[in-house]
C-alpha cells in the first residue's frame, strides 16, 4: 500500500501526553521544557478533546495588541521605534499559578479520525500550516500525528532507519 493511501492509524503516535483545562501555566511550561514539546492536546476527565495549547497561547497572554497591528505601527513614518513586545513584559510571580490552560486553550483546532489517509492528513497540515494533528475517535483523543511520524514511517519503509 502506498503511504498516501495508508490510514493514519498505522503511522500516528498513541503514546501521548495531554493536559487539562485546570493545568496551571507553571505546570504547562515545566512540561513543555521537560518534553521539549511546544503543543499539547487539552482534554477533559473523560479524555474528550477540548482544544490545543501551545507556546503561541502563552505569548498571547502578554501581548497588548496583535502582531499585525504591531507591524503596521512599525511602518508608520512618524513612529521612531517600537519595543519588542515579546521581551517587554510586566510579570508577577503569581501568574504561574493564576493563569490556567483554560485561559489560553485554542478551541478552533483541526483534528482527524484514525481512518483518515496520510495524504489527507498531510494536506490538512499544509493547508493550516501545522505539523501536529490530534487524532480522535468519537471526540475522544486516541493519538497524535506529527509530520515527524510520517517521515519516520517513510524512512522505515526505505530501510533508512530500522523498523
Amino acid at each position: 500500500m502506498k503511504i498516501e493511501d495508508l490510514p493514519i492509524s498505522g503511522v500516528m503516535d498513541r503514546d501521548i501526553i495531554s493536559v487539562q483545562s485546570s493545568t496551571t501555566l507553571l505546570e504547562l511550561i515545566k512540561l513543555m521544557r521537560k518534553l521539549n514539546q511546544h503543543m499539547f492536546p487539552v482534554v477533559d476527565k473523560e479524555n474528550t478533546l477540548l482544544g490545543t495549547v501551545n507556546y503561541r497561547g502563552i505569548c498571547s497572554i502578554f501581548r497588548p495588541f496583535s502582531r499585525s497591528i504591531s507591524e503596521i505601527v512599525k511602518r508608520m513614518p512618524f513612529v521612531e521605534s517600537v519595543d519588542d513586545e515579546d521581551l517587554d513584559l510586566e510579570l508577577s510571580p503569581e501568574m504561574g499559578m493564576l493563569i490556567l490552560v483554560d485561559d489560553i486553550v485554542n478551541t478552533n483546532f483541526i483534528s482527524v479520525k484514525e481512518d483518515t489517509t496520510v495524504k489527507e492528513a498531510r494536506r490538512l497540515m499544509r493547508l493550516h500550516n501545522i505539523e501536529l494533528l490530534p487524532v480522535v475517535s468519537d471526540k475522544k483523543l486516541v493519538g497524535m500525528l506529527s509530520l515527524l511520524d510520517i517521515f519516520v514511517y517513510i524512512f522505515k519503509e526505505y530501510d533508512i532507519i530500522k523498523k
